[in-house]
């Protein structure tokens, strides 16, 4: 995709290399189901653009599913479904519980 799609920036952070890939056309957002889709995107990226990745790292490892999973195996995919408050896409109440 680099060229056609994309541009590879290569700079850096600190003294640490720094790779960024920036789109060189829009996205075609039709291809999102609904507008839900489109907020969780958006509160993800209000809620983690401004950390680093090493604040991301921190943020990430203590989920369920990394913290059930033991290093270097692959991560269950079952385990997105059992998430804390903090790391939920989606507000529970009472009436969602069965």
């Amino acid at each position: 995709m680099e060229g056609k799609d994309l541009i590879k920036i290569e700079d850096k952070y600190f003294q640490y290399p720094q790779r960024k890939y920036l789109p060189l056309r829009k996205p075609d957002l039709t291809k999102l189901n609904d507008t839900r889709e489109t907020e969780v995107i958006d509160d993800v990226l209000k809620k983690l653009s401004d950390m680093n990745a090493t604040e991301i790292s921190e943020y990430s490892h203590n989920d369920v599913p990394w913290l059930t999973t033991e290093d270097g195996e692959a991560i269950d995919y079952e385990s997105v479904f059992y998430r804390t408050p903090l790391y939920s896409a989606r507000p529970y109440n009472g009436e969602d519980i069965q």
